[in-house]
């Protein structure tokens, strides 16, 4: 796994994976003979069940077929100045949280344009290289994706206040952020030999702390900013709230409304419910998936200096945007139209006639359903722009959801990312009810998407 890179840049040595049915041995060594370090483990997941992507509603032909109109052709509703805010009554929750992250949101913006003002030996090319492989060593250290995301944010806070850094200690600063992220958001961070293995060897101790101490007085000691993933995570809370709110009061919206019906009564609800509700936090396969499509976008999206010259709102909101548009395509916005288990043909062309939409006799609507005409996909989308725009205002305080345009063409080429749904390595040490009853626990892991520096190349 190393990287052919003439300034010292690898990936985590993951030299061997030792097997068996009863454990798993995975075991990160280094060419200097030191100790290995080994993570014994009780049982090893299989990877996510792959639902088949619907051949009629895939990523690439949202971004063609209606993402553009979206963006480009479609005009957007029209606002009066003194009605910004579109009429919800729902009111997000953790609101002593969103006044922190929105209080930070400035103080620890890094400078985007560091790399030419300031940095001599370090490009551009090299710092989407230290991020991914920042992301790939947290992955592999089961670190959380906040701890992650801190170091992220060091780094491009440290390249933005020290001057002319080397590029042979490049990687050295990825490791000292690792490790202050990792003593500021871990309960049981590794120990500062495991970063010194983390780099195969190639830094010492003792430069790992001096430059720990470096980048802490580069930064002011601030060491608690409101990062991308912060803004996402509790985004993505906040709309799976809203979505009960406004559809909840729908029978069969809420998986409790079919909990006590026959077990095979029960698995169709629950498929059919699943495949309709645009939530992200649920713990069912269909919003862990979306999860997972839209935090690997954050990610990716770190590697690019052109994410740190947005506010971390404004991106969010932009990308929550952009991936509730995705989904509710692909699915024919069936959310908005449901009214219950007897919902037929004739109560859908009442609620609109121009949108003949959703599944057929059979009840699949992912790949039952007849194809949706131009005119129609963007009636549903105007639909879901309102009620996003109130959202939007609600949650983000955000009164014009023109603000968060650019955003949202800044993140529109990642739809393109090929998504891993690999689980987090945490499942190779925990046992699967471990995970299952700490669920949000288990949201919180970094993963890595190997296609990353790929994509990024393009």
């Amino acid at each position: 796994m190393h990287q052919n890179l003439s300034y010292s840049i690898q990936s985590p040595s993951t030299k061997s994976v030792l097997s068996s049915e009863a454990s798993i041995n995975i075991k990160f060594e280094c060419e200097e003979n030191l100790e290995t370090l080994v993570f014994p483990s009780r049982s090893y997941f299989e990877k996510i069940d792959e639902y088949p992507a619907n051949p009629k509603k895939s990523s690439s032909s949202f971004v063609s077929e209606f993402h553009q109109a979206l963006i480009s052709d479609y005009e957007p509703l029209e606002i009066e100045e003194d009605d910004l805010c579109p009429a919800t009554s729902w009111r997000p929750s953790q609101l002593d949280y969103f006044s922190s992250l929105a209080e930070r949101e400035l103080e620890y913006m890094p400078n985007p344009y560091a790399l030419e003002n300031l940095q001599i030996e370090i490009t551009s090319n090299m710092r989407v290289i230290l991020m991914d492989w920042v992301i790939e060593v947290c992955s592999e250290f089961s670190l959380k994706r906040e701890t992650c995301h801190l170091a992220l944010n060091y780094i491009d806070r440290a390249i933005s206040n020290i001057p002319k850094i080397k590029k042979c200690e490049f990687q050295l600063f990825g490791v000292a952020a690792m490790h202050i992220a990792s003593k500021t958001e871990e309960i049981y961070p590794p120990k500062i030999d495991d970063w010194v293995r983390s780099a195969d060897g190639g830094y010492t101790i003792k430069q790992i702390i001096n430059t720990e101490k470096l980048i802490l007085t580069a930064i002011g000691f601030k060491i608690f900013p409101s990062t991308l993933y912060n803004w996402v995570s509790w985004l993505m809370t906040q709309w799976d709230s809203f979505v009960d709110y406004h559809f909840g009061c729908v029978p069969y919206n809420r998986p409790k409304d079919f909990s006590n019906l026959p077990q095979s009564e029960k698995e169709m609800h629950q498929r059919l419910y699943e495949k309709r509700s645009i939530v992200f936090k649920e713990p069912n396969q269909r919003a862990y998936k979306r999860y997972r499509e839209t935090m690997q976008i954050v990610d990716v999206s770190m590697l690019k200096t052109e994410s740190i010259k947005y506010l971390p709102r404004v991106l969010s909101g932009g990308l929550l945007y952009l991936m509730i548009s995705k989904y509710f395509y692909e699915t024919n916005y069936s959310l908005l139209y449901y009214n219950g288990p007897d919902y037929d043909e004739q109560a859908r062309n009442s609620h609109n006639d121009n949108l003949n939409m959703w599944f057929g006799d059979s009840k699949e609507f992912d790949d039952d359903c007849e194809e949706l005409t131009e005119s129609q996909h963007i009636e549903g989308a105007t639909v879901v722009q309102e009620l996003y725009s109130g959202f939007l205002a609600a949650a983000l305080e955000i009164k014009n959801i023109e603000e968060i345009y650019q955003a949202v063409s800044f993140f529109h080429p990642f739809l393109e990312l090929e998504i891993v749904y690999d689980l987090p390595t945490v499942c190779k040490t925990q046992s699967k009810a471990r995970i299952e009853s700490h669920y949000e626990e288990f949201l919180s892991y970094q993963t890595h998407n190997s296609h990353n520096l790929e994509f990024v190349s393009r």
